[in-house]
């Protein structure tokens, strides 16, 4: 066998095409590969933070692909790592899609929420049973909605009330007593109590330094709040913190509930107080405004002396009803007192008494009211035997006593009065019977003696 050799630029040509082969084969193999789709969850966002046991949060995912082809992928809406939704996104080539499903909260918490493949955080949604919303603020006024959706209805539920500090006047937690789990309330907050729509009191009686309505549905009504007054409205006003009352608007008028200090900070008292029965409030100091409008003077006798009675109308002009303490004075000292409640705008009639028992001339008050002059002789202060007053020369507006007949002073002797019955039967007719007993008993007795004697002259009987 006879080998050729061949020269190096012999096989020149064979090696061309066995690289121009490789190279197609390289270039096929890697055009498939750049032209498929890469899709992965971008972003992902929610609507709210806090929502209402029972409402829904809206969960948006971004969706990318940044292949050269169009391409689908399964997406998991993630709670606490648990799977509530799947979804199925197409998404073009080098574009991007969102897509938003709603997610459902019905028990209380705080729960984390994801977008699975690859996970991606949507943050976390607090769910309460209710929720307080500022619907409405100014440098005076706030308006707060109240959402109920799980609250209890056998124990006060209270909400944390948050915004500004540095208001003179703010409400920092709401209570309310719920009949049902869901519910809406409207609280209106008033810094400056003239801006509010219902009237206010003011004056010398009253310093009110913020007004409280409550609008409510069904169902539900307040039970307590907790507020806070800075301290240089107070010292402004001159009242001492512990003075402060919350008032109940009631009727027109305006009572105080229970209040009382919570917490004593650099800048601000915070306190608390009853706000069940009511739909406005009035928070500061309110007081009567008692006057003296009316004063009489009656004298009459009585069986130990002269009584004398002085009679004052008290009129309560304030906004808050007050007890009225009265006081009855002859000749400057006090001899009788009482103490009575008058409700706001309106007038009470107190009487006093006493009983004189020495003559002369009195000058009888009223508190601190002039309400005449008494004239009490010797002869209105003379008793009769029985120990009553002699009748005086002044009417005494009263109907005369009845007089009975002295009774027997014990030295006469009889059997004294008859009784009208006798074992029920009337004693009349008791004693006529026995006086006609005795007459027959005698006519009997009569007879057979006259018997006898014709016996003794033979006669039969």
């Amino acid at each position: 066998m006879v080998r050729e050799d061949r020269s190096p630029r012999q096989h020149l040509p064979g090696l061309l095409l066995v690289c121009v082969v490789a190279l197609l084969l390289a270039a096929t193999a890697a055009g498939p590969a750049v032209a498929e789709p890469s899709l992965f969850v971008s972003g992902a966002s929610k609507d709210a933070n806090t929502i209402l046991a029972g409402e829904s949060v809206n969960v948006t995912a971004t969706v990318h692909n940044t292949g050269d082809s169009g391409g689908a992928m399964t997406i998991e809406y993630r709670v606490n790592g648990t799977t509530r939704a799947t979804e199925r996104v197409v998404v073009d080539a080098d574009s991007s899609v969102e897509r938003t499903r709603a997610l459902e909260f019905d028990a209380p918490g705080t729960y984390s929420i994801k977008v699975k493949s690859p996970g991606t955080s949507a943050g976390r949604v607090t769910v309460k049973p209710a929720i307080v919303e500022t619907t409405r603020t100014d440098s005076t006024t706030r308006q707060l909605r109240i959402h109920g959706g799980t609250v209890p209805t056998d124990e006060p539920y209270e909400m944390n009330v948050s915004g500004p500090t540095n208001r003179s006047f703010a409400v920092q937690s709401w209570t309310v007593n719920a009949s049902q789990q869901a519910f809406t309330q409207d609280v209106t907050e008033y810094a400056d109590p003239g801006a509010a729509d219902i009237p206010v009191p003011s004056g010398d009686d009253a310093s009110v330094f913020g007004v409280v309505t409550v609008g409510s549905s069904d169902g539900v009504e307040p039970a307590s709040m907790e507020f806070a007054l800075n301290r240089s409205t107070l010292q402004s006003a001159g009242i001492a913190a512990s003075d402060v009352r919350v008032y109940h608007r009631v009727n027109g008028s305006w009572r105080a509930a229970e209040t009382a200090v919570v917490a004593e900070q650099p800048d601000r008292v915070v306190y608390e107080a009853d706000t069940e029965g009511a739909s406005a409030y009035a928070i500061g100091r309110i007081e009567p405004s008692f006057t003296v409008t009316r004063t009489s003077v009656v004298s009459e006798q009585a069986t130990d002396g002269h009584r004398v009675s002085v009679r004052g109308t008290v009129e309560n002009a304030g906004s808050a009803p007050g007890a009225y303490d009265a006081q009855m004075l002859v000749d400057g000292e006090v001899v009788n007192q009482t103490s009575v409640t008058v409700p706001a705008e309106t007038e009470r009639t107190v009487t006093l008494s006493t009983v004189m028992t020495t003559p002369g001339q009195f000058q009888i008050g009223f508190n601190d009211v002039d309400a005449g002059e008494v004239q009490i002789t010797e002869g209105q202060l003379q008793t009769d035997e029985n120990g009553g007053a002699e009748p005086g020369t002044d009417p005494t507006g009263t109907e005369p006593a009845v007089q009975t007949e002295p009774a027997g002073d014990g030295d006469s002797v009889g059997l004294g009065p008859l009784p009208a019955t006798i074992m029920g039967i009337s004693t009349i007719l008791v004693i006529g019977g026995l006086l006609g007993a005795l007459l027959l008993f005698g006519v009997v007795i009569a007879l057979l003696r006259r018997g006898g004697s014709r016996n003794d002259s033979g006669f039969e009987l």
